[in-house]
């Protein structure tokens, strides 16, 4: 199992934290916090809750896609395509394609 898969079984269907994810997959602390970094910006996670270090997050639409995409094979390949012209962060959009190779 890779490491995106891992994490979004961590993720699906919950709000969580960050020590949520550590706890449930075994990767370090540091490493999560990395890419709880990298999918907020890619739009695959959104912040519900923040209040000081304590942080509370969930899968968007397009985290959501991404998991089940990666449900249905092992080997998708996906690509995000962020709207021509769009600033990253708040008001940005992407959305995901995928093809299963055969």
């Amino acid at each position: 199992m890779n490491r995106v898969k891992k994490l979004l079984d961590s993720m699906y269907a919950k709000l969580f934290t960050p020590g949520d994810i550590v706890a449930a997959t075994g990767l370090p602390r540091y490493e999560v916090l990395a890419a709880l970094h990298v999918l907020e910006e890619l739009g695959i996670i959104e912040l519900v809750i923040s209040k000081g270090n304590y942080k509370v997050y969930r899968l968007t639409k397009l985290g959501e896609k991404l998991y089940k995409a990666l449900e249905l094979s092992e080997s998708p390949l996906l690509s995000v395509e962020l709207s021509a012209g769009a600033p990253q962060g708040e008001n940005s959009s992407a959305s995901l394609v995928t093809e299963s190779s055969s």
